[in-house]
């Protein structure tokens, strides 16, 4: 579960500037510490980044993060969620220190401590700005569970592949192969 590291609501400015929250994420004025991924939620963090960043090597204009800040708006406040990989397409600069915006495809791989419905919370907040597809990685189930604005969730398991749908056309990712 994740801790919160400050005592009461701290500001934006606070959250940015402190270096004891760079690895934390700020939600409607508090901090949350992220919770540690375990040595398989790293290794699926790797290849995830590295299929992606393949994929744009021979297609779109973009680049491939992980644990990229985003600043994302949410009821009018500003929230940063650090997705495990993020893939931003565009000519957007890679000099800032955050993204300003969600990205277009966002990977969180759930570490055993995350409760899905706090997973579904970011996911949330990735949709109200602009994301467009996100693949929530379940390693304990060794599945990925697909989201995208205004459509149901789908389930990909073993056996079965992962593609980028309008965001990322002619992707091809084997659920198996980030298991292994």
């Amino acid at each position: 579960m994740s801790a919160l590291l400050a005592l009461g609501p701290i500001t934006e400015e606070q959250y940015l500037s402190d270096p004891a929250f760079e690895h934390c994420e700020f939600v409607d004025g508090i901090v949350v510490e992220r919770n540690l991924g375990t040595k398989p939620h790293a290794r699926i963090q790797v290849k995830c980044s590295r299929k992606l960043d393949e994929y744009l090597d021979s297609h779109l204009g973009g680049f491939v993060v992980v644990e990229l800040h985003c600043r994302l708006k949410v009821r009018g406040y500003p929230r940063f969620r650090i997705p495990d990989v993020a893939v931003v397409l565009g000519d957007e600069s890679t000099e800032q220190r955050y993204l300003e915006r969600s990205p277009d495809l966002v990977v969180e791989v759930r570490s055993p401590d995350d409760s899905l419905t706090s997973q579904l919370r970011k996911m949330d907040d990735y949709f109200e700005n602009g994301c467009r597809l996100a693949w929530l990685v379940l390693p304990e189930e060794k599945s990925v569970l697909i989201l995208a604005p205004n459509a149901a969730p789908r389930t990909a398991t073993a056996g079965e592949t992962l593609d980028g749908g309008g965001v990322l056309p002619g992707l091809s990712v084997a659920v198996d192969d980030l298991f292994v």
